[in-house]
């Protein structure tokens, strides 16, 4: 696994609580270093993103066959800030101070998506074994369209109920009602 940690890492806060959640995402942007380039100029984050190669590729089309970059962005034990989300996290707390964030790199357009290369799929399983023993507190696995439904359809084409339960994480899904409550009202 090829995690390069950045040299400076992207805006954090300092964190309370031990996370319990990941969140899956897609950069929507053209590599890895240019998503990244972008968050440090709006002031958010993901604790990673894996780039597509080892090169950081832009498309999948042109994807190498080789190991994928994982760039870790903010440490684990700092608060990212990757989800626009009021819902809250299972226990309670909002999602961005209880969980960690990782990103794919891909463009996730939604007619006719960017395909995820084979090593950049693996990359982030073998991320989320990774994080599965280093992380003890993570016990639930959600994506960005989830808890973000009304304007998020992130990462496109990954099953993550079954990357879960591969993982042995819980798979995350808040309720109809906390979906409504928590959508802002000028999308309702």
């Amino acid at each position: 696994m090829n995690i390069q940690q950045l040299g400076s890492f992207l805006a954090f806060r300092d964190r309370e609580n031990a996370p319990e959640l990941l969140v899956l995402h897609a950069t929507a942007g053209s590599t890895a270093k240019s998503s990244i380039d972008h968050l440090r100029g709006v002031g958010l984050s993901y604790h990673y993103i894996i780039a597509r190669d080892g090169k950081d590729t832009s498309k999948s089309v042109n994807a190498q066959d080789t190991e994928a970059i994982i760039f870790h962005c903010v440490p684990n034990e700092k608060h990212a800030f990757h989800v626009g989300s009021t819902i809250p996290a299972p226990g309670g707390l909002g999602i961005n101070k209880s969980s960690i964030g990782v990103s794919m790199a891909n463009i996730q357009r939604k007619t006719n998506p960017e395909a995820y290369p084979a090593r950049q799929l693996k990359a982030l399983d073998e991320l989320l074994a990774h994080l599965k023993t280093t992380v003890p507190s993570l016990k639930f696995l959600t994506v960005h369209a989830v808890v973000q439904p009304w304007n998020r359809a992130d990462p496109l084409k990954i099953d993550a109920k079954k990357l879960a339960a591969k993982h042995g994480f819980e798979f995350f899904q808040p309720t109809e009602a906390q979906i409504k409550a928590h959508t802002p009202k000028k999308t309702k």
